[in-house]
């Protein structure tokens, strides 16, 4: 397995920070970890801590997966082909792609090989938005036949252990956050804080903050089939773009030491050899 997660900004207490009256902008958070396990009859064990979790599917749309690597990335390298193709995108018709799609090629992979679904999972997040700021994200379950089923917040793909603690640690970092500016508002009520910064916490923000999390997750070590480092991106009315972070343990220190918490993704490998980066398909909102 693995944990990856996609988030649809803003939600829950976030939306608390917004003025009445004010837009922001949606945006679609996505993040990973970079492990490739195999399973064996005792579990699982590590084949790679460089493995890509995280594609891009067109200039504005990307998902993260978990299961099935190989079958996986077939599915992706297919999508991205036949979204391409769409002469007239929209939603409705890039949702009944995808499903179509990740159906025919999981159904000739998983009959090719002669194995039982169970035998070979696979899910996806996958998220777009728009030039105007209007984000959708979508999960895609081998098990309901990849009907979309759309998502509000976020949602996590992972062993049930590993995601209640990615999303306890997630929603408590979020709340805290939340009711500090919240709390900085009601201290100065003479300053318009709100009208003068109405999303204090932005898109970015929690992106790091998620990949923080993610990170502190992998270092705990619990989960054998989570490691590496975490794959992190963002998907805004600008397009898709990657995320770089890194951390101190010591950052009050004048020369502190980083350490890179995202990896070079251009060093990431894949099963099949597709890319995990593209930017010349346009996707369908």
């Amino acid at each position: 397995m693995t944990v990856a997660v996609a988030a649809k900004y803003p939600w829950g207490a976030l939306k608390e920070l917004i003025p009445q009256g004010i837009v922001i902008p949606e945006a679609i958070i996505l993040i990973s970890d970079s492990r490739f396990s195999r399973k064996i009859p005792t579990g699982y064990e590590k084949h790679s801590d460089s493995g890509t979790k995280l594609f891009q599917l067109g200039n504005d749309v990307a998902c993260v997966y978990a299961g099935d690597c190989d079958i996986g990335e077939k599915c992706v390298a297919e999508l991205r082909f036949k979204l391409s193709r769409q002469r007239n995108p929209n939603s409705t018709t890039s949702l009944r792609i995808t499903q179509d799609t990740l159906n025919g090629v999981y159904s000739l992979e998983v009959a090719k090989r002669g194995l039982n679904p169970n035998e070979s999972p696979l899910y996806l997040l996958i998220g777009v938005c728009n030039k105007q700021g209007m984000a959708e994200l979508y999960r895609f379950s081998y098990s309901e036949n990849f009907q979309p089923v759309s998502i509000e917040g976020y949602d996590i793909l992972g062993w049930p252990e590993t995601a209640a603690r990615f999303g306890d640690l997630l929603s408590s970092k979020l709340k805290e956050d939340v009711e500090n500016e919240l709390s900085l508002r009601k201290k100065h009520p003479q300053i318009p804080i709100a009208q003068l910064c109405p999303m204090p916490i932005k898109d970015g923000n929690v992106a790091l903050i998620m990949t923080a999390i993610l990170s502190n997750v992998v270092e705990e070590g619990s989960d054998p089939t989570v490691g590496g480092k975490i794959q992190s991106a963002m998907v805004t009315m600008e397009g898709v773009s990657y995320q770089n972070a890194s951390y101190s343990r010591n950052p009050i220190n004048p020369n502190p030491e980083w350490t890179r918490a995202t990896p070079d993704y251009a060093n990431l490998m894949t099963i099949t050899g597709i890319s995990g980066t593209i930017g010349v398909y346009h996707s369908s909102t």
